[in-house]
């Protein structure tokens, strides 16, 4: 009962100062937003890498001569020799295990041209095979995909993405009209279905052709590093797969015994692992900003309660007169101290949650609430409030009780 009491005198004590309180708690929810607001948001960009990855499948990696990010020194990736068009057929051909395989060179920055009505230059150009439809998790709106004669043949056939054929033909179809990409012409044989963007990035912007046909076109074959997309039967199978794949191509590029791989396999774990690493980082960001900002926080704090005991300093003499101990009277301003803690935390924590589904809504996903750094955001304006409130309750609780009222 002493306890809710001395919360409700909390709540009045702040209400009686609503500006000074005001400006308080504004410092203490920027920090805990600062905090849960920064959770909240990497807990989205998380969630929505794991969609992604989930859609490609957990039983996919790829094998290419760099890591998928790296920073520092990247010379040891770029003295590797590049995996050639030629290794990567040779690759595709002894690799018998897998459910899917897809070779993928990309020409970003392209410019597709149809009837006088052209693209921007933002069109990213795929060369590849049959497997990029179930490796790449895209699938066919009108005619067909790619298929391994067109492969063999070196076809001058595409796959446009939605985006390009609502751009060049928004009111016909556009199989079997001839387009040029980057003044090279091809013959439309398929449209995706749409897949939205991504982080900002259009999925749909993009011209799908045969590897051969783009290694004559696009990109040199003996100067131009090729990703290897694999797929395994089975997410049990995933690690049978890569065994089996790294040693094919160790024997196709001439590994020695012993070495270390010259190329990287790159499956969806290692992404989300390095992506975990890189956010985070942003989260401890996040955390100190707001312990910088919960730190000018309690210095308000402590300025407003050694107002409030100022001004209180009559009812604390009345309190002391009527049997009240110094101990009641600092356990009273260490429960304002912490309850105007709590109040602002609150506050931080609605914002920064909101702010989590803000980010959530803009990528469209739901993002799991930061129950960790909520309890860490409680837990540090409670410590704030005990620290910067004890000093101004201890100068309450040793007035003496003759003085105080005496004082007006």
């Amino acid at each position: 009962m002493q306890l809710t009491e001395s919360v409700r005198m909390a709540v009045r004590s702040i209400g009686a100062n609503k500006l000074r309180a005001g400006l308080t708690l504004l410092s203490i929810a920027i920090g805990v937003f600062a905090i849960v607001g920064v959770a909240a948001a990497v807990g989205a960009l998380e969630a929505k890498v794991d969609d992604q990855l989930s859609a490609f499948g957990r039983n996919s990696f790829i094998l290419q001569k760099d890591p998928a990010t790296h920073f520092g020194d990247n010379s040891r990736y770029r003295n590797r020799k590049d995996i050639t068009l030629r290794q990567a057929l040779e690759f595709k051909r002894r690799m018998t295990s897998a459910q899917s395989i897809s070779l993928t060179n990309v020409t970003m920055g392209a410019v597709v041209k149809y009837a006088g009505v052209s693209t921007d230059p933002n069109i990213n150009v795929y060369g590849t095979d049959e497997g990029f439809l179930l490796n790449a998790d895209f699938s066919i709106d009108q005619g067909r995909g790619l298929d391994p004669r067109d492969v063999q043949m070196r076809s001058n056939v595409a796959v446009i993405g939605a985006e390009v054929k609502t751009m060049l033909f928004p009111h016909e179809s556009a199989v079997g009209k001839i387009l040029t990409v980057n003044g090279q012409p091809y013959t439309v044989i398929g449209v995706f279905n749409a897949k939205g963007a991504i982080f900002g990035q259009s999925q749909d912007a993009l011209v799908v052709v045969p590897i051969t046909s783009a290694a004559e076109r696009f990109f040199d074959e003996w100067g131009t590093s090729i990703s290897i997309n694999v797929r395994a039967w089975s997410v049990e199978a995933l690690d049978e797969t890569v065994g089996q794949a790294v040693g094919i191509l160790r024997a196709i590029r001439g590994v020695e015994i012993g070495a270390e791989n010259d190329f990287e396999v790159i499956t969806n774990e290692s992404i989300s692992e390095t992506f975990g690493d890189f956010t985070k980082y942003i989260a401890w960001f996040g955390l100190f900003c707001g312990s910088v900002a919960l730190l000018a926080a309690g210095v308000g704090i402590m300025n407003i309660m050694l107002v409030s005991v100022k001004e209180r300093t009559r009812e604390i003499g009345v309190r002391k007169a009527v049997g009240a101990t110094s101990n009641d009277i600092l356990t009273q301003f260490m429960i304002e101290a912490v309850t105007l803690c709590q109040l602002g935390a609150l506050i931080g924590i609605g914002i920064g949650l909101l702010g989590g589904l803000g980010m959530g809504a803009l990528i469209k996903v739901t993002p799991p609430i930061p129950w960790t750094w909520v309890g860490v955001s409680i837990a540090s304006c409670t410590f704030v409030g005990l620290v910067f409130g004890i000093y101004p309750a201890w100068r309450a609780s040793r007035l003496d009780p003759i003085e105080a009222l005496r004082y007006e």
